[in-house]
């Protein structure tokens, strides 16, 4: 008896044993290092910084020539507390690229434009080799011989007739076109890379973000909830952590009369909030060197699904840099606002020939923005987003900008929600 309370004894200490050393050989979960942590406890950031629902103003420069005009809702997800976060620009990987192609292989399958053969597996190669980078580039389509696309349907018939006859009639035109340039010292990135899908035999490029139609995209017969759906299913296959930022159609140009689709742009999602989508901000390069952009998905969806897809800027999510950080009021940040939003557009009345010059603000949104840090590292930073149309009228030089529309679903000005500094979005801090 007293051997086997031994033995049992002796099993014990050895199970518990086990049990703490596997303990000690994972990874300690802290909250610094996840984001499924509960974000909603406490105080919501909204009633912390006084957030009210809308704001209105007008605002005016000493001559009257310049004017900003505010009639905006005010949006904060509902998180009580928000991190700083690396930012991680990268290339695309191997994953997601062979997980794309094989997702839309169809029956006529994919072919190497460079090398006119069917593709076997090929990852993006040397295209080009500059001065100081060397340019990658992977470009398919399952248009199996010498023809680049075109939108002219003479080039579509012509594509058709040297198809196989049983896939002729359901034969739609598809590219995939993978892009960037890398440092030949160091290896990291010196161009912006670039994801390119579309699926269509007309104009159906990713574009500007237009409202709907009475809830609806003007040539699709779908509903936007399902054409969400649709889109929705293709970003979580290739973006997990991608949350839609906006939508609506793309604008029609009478001069090429393209087809209007829904157009979808999804962001990062962080701890609950979501990074800010800006128009035209995924690639921000200027001439002093590469610049990251705006990490986003824009997917444009038609009545047969996803027909145009682009990818830009992929960026992953690092460590927590600063726990829970302290936020400027919203009555601070729009004081800062107030005082710098006519400054901001003040300079065009130097010109005599304009005789209009305003800002129309129709949303302030609080979320994230990969900002530049002065050691080149990026850091995913709490902002408010001033979203408005920019009015610029006049005669003479600027006679032609009277016929040109605002633009839709762009930053006019951006302040860090920690520090209250101003933002250069085309800059990236």
């Amino acid at each position: 008896m007293i051997k086997r309370l031994i033995s049992l004894f002796l099993a014990v200490i050895l199970l518990v044993s086990v049990l703490v050393g596997c303990t000690e050989n994972e990874p300690e979960a802290t909250d610094e290092h996840r984001f499924d942590a509960d974000y909603t406890s406490g105080v919501l950031l909204k009633e912390k910084l006084n957030v009210p629902e809308h704001v209105n103003g007008e605002f005016l420069s000493e001559s009257g020539k310049s004017r900003v005009v505010v009639n905006a809702s005010v949006k904060i997800p509902e998180v009580s507390r928000v991190d700083i976060v690396e930012a991680l620009p990268r290339i695309y990987s191997e994953e997601e690229i062979s997980g794309f192609i094989k997702r839309h292989n169809d029956e006529i399958g994919w072919y190497t434009m460079q090398a006119v053969e069917p593709y076997s597996g090929q990852m993006p190669s040397i295209d080009e080799k500059i001065e100081n980078y060397e340019g990658y580039q992977l470009w398919l389509s399952n248009i199996p011989f010498e023809m680049r696309y075109s939108h002219n349907l003479n080039a579509i018939t012509a594509i058709k007739e040297k198809l196989p006859e049983e896939v002729r009639d359901n034969y739609v035109r598809m590219s995939l076109i993978i892009s960037y340039g890398l440092s030949k010292q160091s290896g990291e990135i010196m161009f912006p890379p670039g994801f390119k899908f579309v699926r269509s035999n007309e104009l159906a490029d990713c574009d500007e973000v237009i409202p709907l139609t009475e809830e609806k995209a003007n040539d699709c017969t779908i509903s936007m909830e399902k054409a969400i759906e649709i889109a929705d299913d293709e970003v979580k296959a290739l973006a997990s952590d991608y949350v839609l930022s906006e939508f609506g159609q793309n604008r029609k140009y009478e001069e090429f009369n393209n087809p209007q689709y829904y157009l979808f742009r999804y962001t990062q999602q962080i701890g609950g909030v979501s990074v800010n989508n800006s128009y035209g901000m995924e690639q921000c390069d200027i001439e002093y060197g590469y610049t990251s952009g705006q990490s986003v998905v824009t997917v444009t969806v038609n009545d047969d699904g996803v027909c145009a897809l682009e990818y830009e800027a992929p960026t992953d999510v690092g460590e927590v840099v600063q726990k829970d950080v302290e936020l400027l009021s919203f009555n601070d940040i729009w004081e800062i606002f107030k005082k710098i939003s006519v400054l901001s557009i003040q300079s065009y009345e130097m010109y005599e020939e304009i005789t209009q010059n305003e800002l129309e603000v129709y949303d302030i949104r609080f979320g994230y923005m990969s900002v530049l840090q002065g050691d080149g590292t990026y850091q995913y930073t709490p902002v408010w987003d001033f979203y408005a149309r920019r009015i610029l009228k006049g005669s003479g030089a600027y006679e032609g900008s009277n016929n040109i529309p605002p633009i839709e679903g762009k930053s006019c000005l951006t302040i860090n929600a920690v520090n209250g500094t101003i933002i250069d979005r085309d800059l990236g801090y």
